[in-house]
């Protein structure tokens, strides 16, 4: 009599199980239980912090950005104004040597 019970049991089981649950989630979905629109738990408008956590990281932020872009184009930055310096020194120079 015990077996045929585990027997029933068993295919009452396998009855009830979700067939629209992947079989690798079904352990996550065991414990499932419907709420049926009920909200259990919500997040005040006033505990949403949004902007403050943006605002205390800013500055690092602005830093790392101007960081990164002097690394990258500091070599041709530099590169351009020491030859716009040199040009309009050179310029003069010439200007000057000519005028005797």
């Amino acid at each position: 009599k015990e077996v045929r019970k585990m027997a029933l049991r068993g295919s009452l089981i396998r009855l009830a199980e979700r067939a629209d649950v992947q079989p690798a989630l079904k352990k996550m979905w065991k414990k499932h239980y419907k709420i049926d629109g009920r909200v259990t738990q919500h997040l005040s408008p006033f505990e949403q912090n949004i902007v403050s956590p943006m605002m205390k990281t800013m500055p690092e932020k602005i830093a790392e950005k101007a960081r990164s872009f002097l690394l990258e184009a500091g070599a041709g930055l530099g590169f351009g104004l020491f030859v716009f310096y040199w040009a309009d020194w050179k310029y003069t120079d010439i200007a000057y040597h000519h005028r005797a």
